[in-house]
């Protein structure tokens, strides 16, 4: 006689953890959806990890053009030929994305956040709340008050937080509004049409 198949139902598979605390969770019913599910959120993380990334690049970049300018000779305009000279410099080397304009930006960039330390921080389980508490009045006294408690601390930047999110940010004069915002930005997954509308 014939052996008879049997079915296994197979246990739920547990979250991927890649670096640090993104995960990535299967979901979907066949596996084709399943699969397509894992490699949307892979694709995801590349691209947060990129973005993460460009931000300590810039901060960095505008770090040396600071530093150079500080260590340059004060006369007029020794600023401006600088950074021309290095945009074409790195335009010729690395082609569209840093114009004077973008050099600038950076220059700005590690002027307004020069306290930072350059480096991507970690969000711990639990750290960031769900979104039907935010909007309370307690949830937003709750960020204010974690603003100017981190406001003489060391930070790194945020990992869900693009450089169109600092770009954006570095124009908020005062610098516990600026981590108030950041604080927002990151928790309730702001875009950054939407902290332009803000102001």
């Amino acid at each position: 006689a014939g052996k008879r198949a049997e079915f296994v139902t197979m246990p739920k598979k547990p979250s991927l953890k890649i670096q640090g605390n993104v995960l990535i969770q299967p979901s979907g019913v066949d596996l084709t959806e399943r699969v397509v599910s894992i490699l949307e959120q892979a694709r995801a993380n590349v691209l947060r990890t990129v973005n993460s990334n460009m931000v300590i690049a810039y901060w960095l970049i505008g770090r040396e053009i600071v530093a150079a300018l500080q260590g340059g000779e004060v006369r007029a305009g020794y600023g401006d030929q600088l950074i021309v000279q290095l945009s074409t410099q790195l335009q010729a080397t690395f082609g569209r994305g840093f114009s004077v304009t973008n050099l600038r930006y950076f220059r700005t960039f590690y002027t307004v956040y020069g306290d930072r330390v350059p480096e991507i921080r970690h969000i711990g389980g639990g750290e960031l709340t769900q979104a039907e508490n935010r909007h309370t009045q307690s949830g937003v006294w709750a960020d204010l008050t974690q603003a100017v408690e981190q406001a003489d601390s060391e930070l790194g930047f945020s990992p869900n937080l693009g450089w169109s999110h600092y770009r954006v940010l570095m124009t908020v004069e005062q610098r516990n509004e600026r981590l108030f915002y950041e604080i927002e930005a990151e928790k309730d997954g702001w875009d950054v049409k939407h902290r332009s509308e803000e102001r």
